[in-house]
């Protein structure tokens, strides 16, 4: 049983990511990812595909939409078992930049309504991520034979 009380804290270095293509609504890069050593278990280095949505409202309802999909497979489609691989990669998580830090201090007299404004819009367009097991290559359907797809 995994505890829920401390959440893991990892560390996403987008500057290293790798382009992976685009969709209709989102474009997916592979990025690595730190998790840090704990009692148990050293640091875990690995990589995993980000999938980032475009700026419109429309394009994050679809990204949201996909996490909740991705979120109600069962385990046992994303772990796979001896007789048969998995079906679907493993779901990671969706996270959406959190405005609590910085509405904490949105009544600092540091900052100036105009500032304050620019800033929160900025954090505003920050995209929402899903992120899943990286799989390997995409399926090219145009490559496959009729019989294949």
């Amino acid at each position: 049983m995994v505890s829920t009380d401390r959440p893991t804290t990892g560390q996403l270095d987008l500057r290293y990511s790798k382009f992976l293509g685009n969709g209709n609504h989102s474009f997916v890069i592979l990025a690595p990812l730190t998790l840090p050593s704990v009692v148990s278990a050293p640091s875990t280095h690995g990589a995993v595909a980000v999938k980032l949505a475009g700026r419109q409202g429309s394009e994050r309802e679809m990204l949201l939409n996909e996490a909740k999909i991705y979120n109600a497979f069962p385990r046992e489609l994303q772990e796979g078992s001896p007789q048969a691989p998995p079906i679907v990669p493993k779901f990671y998580g969706y996270y959406v930049p959190s405005l609590e830090a910085f509405d904490s201090y949105a009544d600092d007299d540091k900052f100036r309504k105009k500032e304050r404004e620019c800033i929160r819009t900025m954090l505003e367009c920050i995209t929402p991520i899903l992120l899943l097991e990286s799989c390997g290559e995409e399926i090219r359907a145009m490559a496959l034979s009729s019989t294949d797809r």
